[in-house]
């Protein structure tokens, strides 16, 4: 009798937003839930800011990444990107406006270049968007009808609308954050995974394997893991 080969399983992870405490519990669910299974790990963006515990949530984030960088992909929010432009001398009011001040009470500075170089180069290393068979990851979205290998940094790290509205198929599966939902919301042609962590909701994890475009299941940092329901034809 053939042997069965396991399936690998992707776990994308929404915004955490300095969750340290819900990061670290879901972590622990993802690898109980995956078992034996080969995996990877995708994180969509949007690391610190308004939570309290942004630093240790970088941390935990680039100890995740370094102890298996091939499986563990990381990609840029546009709070990240915020905190960097800072950084660099830019605008920091608007990251301040914008959970910035939390981030630096978390590390323990006055002003975002005094955030630890190699925090800073680790977040601006993060690349924008990364993409498998079936689905395209990134933080916000993309721009509708544009390719997506020719999408702009400011549409992947900002973009809202007409994104969210727009119920095109867009070549591949979007599964994003960003946009802050009670629940994950899945539509034929996109996933929402920002079910607001840092806003008393819980962190969320989708999971998917090489078979299936969208998820099988969602998994909270509680532990609670739900179905999703089948994905539907997006509009051609």
């Amino acid at each position: 009798m053939e042997r069965k080969m396991p399936t690998e399983l992707t776990y994308a992870i929404g915004d955490i937003h300095g969750c340290y405490t819900q990061l670290r519990n879901l972590l622990r669910h993802c690898e109980e839930h995956r078992g034996q299974n080969p995996y990877r790990l995708v994180f969509l963006g949007d690391y610190i800011d308004r939570g309290r515990r942004s630093r240790e949530t970088v941390e935990l984030l680039m100890k995740t990444q370094a102890s298996d960088p091939e499986r563990v992909i990381c990609l840029r929010g546009n709070h990240d990107d915020m905190a960097l432009e800072a950084a660099r001398g830019g605008d920091s009011q608007m990251w301040l406006l914008n959970g910035g001040d939390a981030t630096l009470h978390s590390y323990r500075v006055p002003h975002a270049r005094d955030l630890p170089r190699e925090h800073l180069d680790w977040m601006g290393a993060l690349p924008l968007a990364h993409a498998d068979n079936r689905r395209f990851f990134v933080h916000a979205g993309v721009e509708p009808g544009v390719p997506l290998d020719q999408q702009d940094r400011f549409t992947l790290l900002w973009i809202r609308e007409p994104f969210l509205s727009d119920p095109r198929d867009h070549g591949l599966f979007i599964v994003h954050g960003h946009t802050p939902t009670e629940v994950p919301e899945m539509l034929p042609n996109r996933l929402n995974l920002d079910t607001g962590a840092c806003f008393g909701g819980p962190l969320t994890a989708a999971v998917f394997d090489a078979r299936t475009t969208g998820p099988l299941a969602f998994i909270t940092d509680a532990g609670r893991i739900v179905r999703a329901p089948a994905l539907e034809p997006a509009e051609p």
